[in-house]
């Protein structure tokens, strides 16, 4: 497995292991000698697959590329962000070896475009072993609470980023708010956006890089709005924000209670779980793909209410699950769910056992490793045998 300490790697080695494979961690850092230290792993153990996230440890020159294709060795990279920006300057890393799940269906057509012919949707799952706490009565401390970044420092490090593209401001309030008014659930996607009659002579203009560049702040920006106005709707005396205090002060009126941000391993399980309704907003990179807070929520023996998105109804059934479709009847299913504890108590107890049974890590990594059997199979890959490099 290569180690880069990034979201889900923690996961997914534990789910290996409850697979029963034996894993081997190479760290990404430094990177001057990492395919040194790679190929000596490779050489001493044998593996049967190498495992990354987001195409870490790929680049640009290819050289990892060429060495598993040297050897002949699986590689699973799955994406769990959007590859548009990842696979900039990626061309050449391409390979029949490199199998690649990615957790949003409509990046299907780009990966295949980009040469990746092994692709398949895998949705993101739920931890047991960090988030599953048994369900005991609680009286909860938090009527509503959202738990997430203001997004005020990513959205003014990308707007920055494209400071040199003409009339780039305008272009990423306009993409915003036409995309946020549209409502997300539509599933209004920022390339729809993008072929407005206002921005497409601009954009055209652009390589790809500052396309890409402007794309990734048009859907930060459009993030960030969506958040800032399902907040902004709640009844701010039952609200409750753990993010950074600083950024989401200048967007929620001075009487909502904001609170420091909290460690995802260590504290959010406990918040989720003394929370009366937990609140979920998907961001816009997301067009069908469901977040980490549908899983996670359940599992710690929290209520979620979130925002409806179409790999819902592939995940879950409707009595595990509670929706919205817009701001407007946010605050009305916030109100109605609140003042129902029985309801909300069931609807915990079929989520929790719907991801216990079919959504949690190990069944995702069972998934990876059928498939690479299978795809890979006169490599030979094994159920519980040689050790896999991730």
């Amino acid at each position: 497995m290569i180690d880069a300490g990034y979201f889900i790697q923690q996961e997914c080695e534990r789910a290996f292991r409850q697979c029963g494979w034996q894993i081997v961690k190479i760290p990404l850092y430094p990177q001057n000698d990492f395919i040194e230290k790679l190929l000596l792993a490779v050489i001493t153990l044998r593996p049967d697959l190498l495992f990354t996230v987001n195409h870490l440890g790929f680049d640009c020159e290819g050289r990892l590329t060429e060495l598993i294709e040297s050897i002949e060795m699986p590689v699973v990279s799955w994406f769990v962000d959007s590859p548009a920006y990842i696979l900039l300057d990626h061309i050449r890393n391409a390979s029949p070896y490199v199998m690649t799940p990615i957790w949003e269906r409509n990046y299907l057509s780009f990966l295949k475009g980009f040469g990746f012919k092994h692709s398949f949707h895998l949705p993101l799952a739920g931890d047991m072993e960090v988030f599953y706490k048994p369900k005991r009565p609680v009286k909860h401390k938090y009527p509503i609470a959202f738990v997430g970044d203001s997004m005020v420092y990513a959205v003014n490090k990308w707007r920055g980023l494209c400071s040199s593209i003409p009339e780039a401001d305008q272009i990423i309030n306009d993409a915003a708010n036409i995309l946020v008014s549209k409502n997300k659930q539509n599933s209004a996607k920022v390339r729809d956006v993008e072929k407005h009659d206002h921005f497409e002579d601009i954009l055209s203009s652009l390589d790809r890089e500052n396309q890409l560049t402007i794309s990734s702040a048009i859907v930060l920006e459009a993030t960030q709005l969506y958040r800032m106005k399902l907040v902004n709707k709640l009844d701010s005396t039952e609200l409750h924000i753990f993010g950074d205090i600083e950024g989401w002060r200048q967007y929620v009126p001075s009487h909502v209670q904001l609170h420091d941000s909290v460690d995802y391993y260590t504290e959010l399980p406990q918040i989720y779980g003394q929370t009366a309704v937990n609140l979920n907003c998907t961001s816009f990179q997301m067009p069908t793909a469901v977040n980490q807070r549908v899983f996670d929520v359940p599992l710690a023996g929290g209520f979620l209410l979130t925002d409806d998105q179409d790999d819902l109804r592939m995940l879950f059934d409707s009595e595990d699950v509670a929706t919205y479709s817009d701001v407007d009847e946010l605050t009305k299913m916030a109100s109605w769910y609140l003042a129902r504890d029985s309801l909300r108590s069931k609807m915990i107890r079929n989520a929790r056992a719907r991801i216990s049974i079919a959504h949690t890590y190990k069944h995702r990594l069972e998934e990876i490793i059928n498939r690479a059997r299978m795809l890979f199979a006169d490599s030979q890959i094994s159920c519980v045998c040689q050790p896999a490099i991730s």
